[in-house]
C-alpha cells in the first residue's frame, strides 16, 4: 500500500512537471519562431505569408520548431498522466477516460504534423507564394483541427471530474466550457475567437498541475459518485 502511494505520488508530480513544462516550451518555442515579425492572419494573402517566412531567422526558427516538438511531447505526458487519474477514479468500465486518452493522442498527432516547416526550411531555394501559403494553411489547419481533439479530451475529462467525489468539480466545469469554446473556435477558425478557449486550456493545465503537486488528485479508491453514468 505504501509503495502504491509512492507510485501515485511519483506519477502526479511527473505529470504536473510535464504540464507546466509544456506551457513554458510552447510559448518559448513560439517566441523563437516569431523573431523577424509576427505571423499573419490565418487567411492572409500568399505574398504576405511568403514575406513572413522569408523574414524568419534560420537558426532561431529551427530552434523554435524543435522546442515546439518537445512541448508537444511534454503535453502528451501530461494528458496521459491525467488520463491515468481519470481511469482510476472512473472505475469500470473506464470508457470516458479511454475517450480522453484517444482524443489526447489525436491532438498530439495533429500538432506534430508538418506545416510551416515544409516551406520555411526551403525558403532560400525559392518557394512560390502559393506553395508557401499551402504549407502555412496546412500548419494552421492542423493546429485548428487539434482543438476538436482537445475538446474531446476536455469533455470526457470534465465529465469524470464532475461525476467523481474526490476530484474538484470546478475543474470539470472549466474543462467543459473550454471544450465548447474549442468547438466554436474551430467553427470560426479564421477569427480570433480561438484565443479564448486556448487561454482557458492553459489555465486549466496550470490548475490541474498545481492540484497534482499538492496531491489533491490522487485517487484513493475507484468509483465515480453515484455509480457510472
Amino acid at each position: 500500500m505504501v509503495e502504491e502511494t509512492r507510485q501515485w505520488r511519483r506519477m502526479s508530480v511527473t505529470t504536473a512537471i510535464a504540464g507546466l513544462a509544456s506551457i513554458v516550451l510552447v510559448f518559448g518555442g513560439q517566441a523563437l519562431v516569431q523573431v523577424g515579425g509576427s505571423e499573419p492572419a490565418f487567411d492572409a494573402p500568399a505574398d504576405r505569408i511568403l514575406r513572413f517566412l522569408e523574414a524568419r531567422h534560420d537558426t532561431l526558427y529551427a530552434a523554435g520548431s524543435f522546442v515546439g516538438l518537445i512541448a508537444i511531447l511534454a503535453l502528451a505526458w501530461f494528458l496521459a498522466g491525467v488520463t491515468a487519474v481519470l481511469r482510476e477514479v472512473e472505475g469500470s468500465p473506464s470508457w470516458r477516460s479511454t475517450v480522453a486518452l484517444t482524443s489526447g493522442i489525436a491532438a498530439v498527432a495533429l500538432l506534430m504534423s508538418p506545416g510551416w516547416d515544409l516551406a520555411a526550411f526551403r525558403i532560400d531555394d525559392g518557394v512560390e507564394p502559393q506553395l508557401a501559403r499551402y504549407a502555412y494553411d496546412m500548419g494552421n489547419l492542423g493546429f485548428a483541427n487539434s482543438w476538436v481533439a482537445l475538446a474531446g479530451f476536455l469533455f470526457a475529462a470534465g465529465w469524470v471530474f464532475l461525476a467523481a467525489q474526490r476530484l474538484p468539480n470546478w475543474l470539470g466545469w472549466v474543462a467543459l466550457v473550454t471544450a465548447v469554446g474549442f468547438l466554436l473556435g474551430r467553427a470560426f477558425w479564421t477569427t480570433s475567437i480561438w484565443l479564448i478557449p486556448y487561454t482557458l486550456f492553459w489555465i486549466w493545465v496550470v490548475a490541474v498541475s498545481v492540484q497534482l503537486i499538492r496531491g489533491r488528485l490522487v485517487a484513493k479508491a475507484p468509483g465515480p459518485r453515484g455509480g457510472s453514468s
